[in-house]
């Protein structure tokens, strides 16, 4: 039986909906028992109270699949070693796409990582044009699943087509 989303669903401030590391963990390791996650500290300062942490997923070949990083302070969390490290292995699972769209650490808001750009005419025959900043054309999502219509991040649509011909999220693609 496929892993339900819905059911671990919580509501965080602003009645956001969230998918919780563990439940990330849980149907990760549902589809995929053969994967490693490998985890890291990048820094720990436990004077200055900081930690940051990398996770690495790797599937059962051992190529990298996805990575994360993260950083906490003690300001914020007690336990802010094991929070950094738990942060880290769910920002892997969110790039892999396992509760990407319920995980609030991926939404910029009005704070983008990357620059949003569109080509811009030139005025003159001939002369290239360049990239000006924008809205992405379609809202920034490269591409849908074929089964579910859950929004897929470029990476997810081009691994999937190359191996299944066409678009599916994580949770669709065919088991090896």
């Amino acid at each position: 039986m496929p892993f339900n989303v819905k059911k671990h669903l919580i509501r965080v401030q602003g009645g956001r909906e969230y998918l919780p590391v563990a439940y990330r963990l849980v149907w990760f390791r549902d589809e995929h028992p053969d994967w490693g996650i490998d985890t890291h500290p990048v820094s720990v300062d436990v004077e200055k109270g900081i930690a940051v942490f990398q996770a690495a997923i790797h599937n059962s070949e051992g190529r990298l699949m996805s990575s994360g990083t993260k950083m906490e302070t003690a300001r914020n969390f007690g336990d802010f070693v094991e929070k950094a490290e738990t942060g880290a292995i769910g920002r892997a699972l969110g790039v892999l796409g396992y509760g990407t769209q319920f995980a609030p650490e991926f939404d910029e808001r009005d704070r983008l990582v990357d620059t949003p750009v569109v080509r811009q005419e030139s005025p003159a025959a001939g002369v290239e044009s360049r990239p000006v900043p924008g809205p992405l054309p379609g809202g920034g999502a490269a591409s849908t699943c074929g089964t579910c219509s859950r929004p897929l991040t470029k990476g997810q649509a081009d691994f999937s087509a190359a191996r299944y011909g066409r678009a599916l999220c994580p949770a669709h693609q065919p088991r090896a």
